[in-house]
């Protein structure tokens, strides 16, 4: 992979996307920031129970000022709000107290996973509210992710969308998404990387492994933990990139050509 490879901002899509299950443990397996990196310049929101800005583009905001993030979601063309299990019934509400709301996104993603029978039936209860207030069956988006070694289908599941006529493929998934969240603590933009930064960091951890330095020993191994870290998570974001991107585009596909 080289800087040619990375896709140009300005070719990235911009549109308003919903991130939502009733089950705490499904959201979990979607980072934000796989959807994120490939969006461009999209403010990020996260509903629950407190209110925090945590830097210029990512927020958490309480349920109860989600009449606010609609106004934002109005006049805002890249927005991405993630729903956390306890602003879930205030978020599901006020869709369906105010007429339209739904309206403001372009997308709803639900990620499922199949490692207990109510994770599915959760899942189920989340697209049947979303259609109970509005969202059109074309605007849910189905991320697929499954348990290692997990005993349970997604059949109940797929019986539902197929009723509904929800377009799905049950290939949609991601894995190893943790290196973004490396990434983000690391403070190193997703974009920023290709096979030559890593290679760049890899070459600077060996130099400081067969070089003596005992007057900066500190220094040293602060800065042999920092590039440790740094080509792990490096290495695992360029080893999912194409899974990824591919992933992205078969959830989007038609937001992407807008």
């Amino acid at each position: 992979m080289n800087n040619s490879h990375c896709q140009p901002e300005k070719s990235k899509p911009k549109f308003r996307l919903l991130i939502i299950n009733s089950s705490s443990q499904s959201t979990k397996t979607v980072s934000g920031t796989f959807i994120r990196s490939r969006m461009q310049d999209p403010k990020y929101y996260i509903v629950g129970y407190k209110d925090e800005k945590i830097n210029d583009f990512e927020r958490i905001l309480q349920a109860d000022r989600i009449s606010e993030l609609h106004e934002i979601l109005m006049i805002r063309e890249s927005v991405i709000v993630e729903v956390e299990v306890s602003g879930y019934e205030r978020t599901i509400n006020y869709m369906r107290d105010m007429k339209g709301c739904n309206r403001d996104y372009d997308a709803v993603l639900v990620p499922v996973i199949n490692s207990s029978f109510k994770l599915i039936e959760d899942s189920i209860r989340t697209i049947d509210d979303l259609i109970s207030v509005g969202v059109s069956p074309d605007k849910i988006r189905i991320l697929f992710n499954r348990e290692r070694n997990s005993i349970e289908s997604f059949d109940r599941l797929t019986d539902k969308l197929d009723e509904l006529e929800i377009t799905y493929d049950l290939e949609t998934q991601i894995t190893h998404h943790l290196g973004y969240e490396k990434l983000k603590e690391l403070k190193i933009e997703y974009d920023d990387i290709t096979e030559s930064t890593l290679d760049a960091d890899e070459e600077e951890l060996e130099r400081l492994r067969v070089e003596e330095q005992p007057r900066e020993a500190n220094t040293t191994i602060a800065l042999q933990n920092k590039l440790l870290k740094s080509v792990n998570a490096q290495r695992a974001v360029l080893a999912s990139k194409q899974q990824h991107d591919e992933v992205f585009n078969t959830l989007f596909s038609d937001l992407i050509s807008m």
